[in-house]
């Protein structure tokens, strides 16, 4: 429903090359598809923003006409992996970067909600970020059994 009443709102505005997927286990709304200047691809995220509200999310994947996204996208994943292996933490932590138009998807484990949240933070700093969707799944760290002492 949500979906159909984004595509309605995009054509009504005459953005006709951009599709709306309605992705109920994340509860976002993920926008795809091509458009001729940045303008359009903002209006696409408002008119979607206004339907979607407060109950979900929208993640702007829509690519502008003249923008290299493959070296933008391969560029942000380099720099993330080299971010991530120069920390000490990353040898707890089990991620993966996926740029896409500059939104940035993160999947692997995490020990903790903080430490999720803190790399959404991390990533976000990135130049050419626009977005971060943090799939994440929160494992707290299983302890090591204690060896007996004989």
């Amino acid at each position: 429903m949500r979906r159909s009443r984004v595509q309605d709102r995009l054509k009504d505005a005459n953005i006709k090359d951009v599709n709306a997927n309605w992705k109920k286990d994340e509860n976002t709304l993920h926008l795809t598809g091509q458009v001729k200047a940045e303008a359009d691809k903002q209006r696409a995220e408002e008119l979607a923003s206004q339907v979607v509200g407060t109950s979900g999310r929208v993640v702007n994947e829509v690519k502008v006409d003249g923008v290299d996204y493959a070296e933008l996208d391969s560029r942000i994943e380099r720099q993330l992996d080299t971010m991530f292996k120069d920390d000490k933490q990353r040898d707890h932590l089990d991620l993966t970067f996926h740029s896409k138009a500059g939104v940035v998807t993160i999947t692997g484990d995490a020990p903790s909600q903080a430490v999720k949240d803190r790399v959404t933070e991390r990533v976000r700093s990135v130049e050419g970020v626009k977005d971060v969707v943090n799939d994440l799944e929160i494992k707290p760290a299983k302890e090591q059994p204690k060896n007996p002492t004989n």
